[in-house]
């Protein structure tokens, strides 16, 4: 079957992005648009980076904002394709591992001595106190006395 018949539902997503590409497609046919939109781009997208790179120096998503300056780069630059290539490979290579088996018996025993450890300080803290809120009296007393209620 061909994309193009009708017996097939194209996604949302592939629908934008065949109007986004008849779009540019008709906008490389001139010249002048297109520099304009290369320059837009540009300037778009090193900007981007640009704030990726502030958020290396400060708190902030810095590598998450990079890729995407990259990303925007990526679509009209040769260049920021080749930089995304390892970006990419990491990336299905993390998503190849987190899907294998030995991640998920690995994620489940982790789950499991969480949850045995979790169960476990809640029962010496019911065999030490019971279902009061006793031993949580520093944290409590505040609240009580501020909202002028008892817990």
């Amino acid at each position: 079957m061909t994309p193009n018949s009708s017996s097939e539902k194209l996604s949302a997503s592939d629908r934008l992005y065949r109007r986004y590409l008849g779009r540019r497609d008709s906008i490389r046919t001139n010249r002048t648009l297109d520099t304009a939109w290369r320059t837009v781009i540009f300037v778009v997208g090193f900007t981007i980076v640009g704030i990726g790179l502030f958020f290396l120096l400060f708190p902030g998503p810095g590598w998450a904002v990079i890729i995407l300056g990259l990303i925007i780069l990526a679509s009209e630059y040769a260049w920021a394709q080749r930089m995304l290539h390892p970006v990419k490979a990491y990336a299905t290579r993390l998503s190849q591992f987190v899907m294998s088996q030995e991640f998920r018996a690995k994620r489940m025993n982790v789950i499991l001595v969480s949850t045995m450890i979790i169960i476990t300080l809640a029962y010496a803290y019911w065999a030490k106190w019971g279902a009061t809120m006793q031993g949580f009296a520093p944290l409590v007393e505040p609240i009580e006395s501020f909202f002028n209620i008892e817990l």
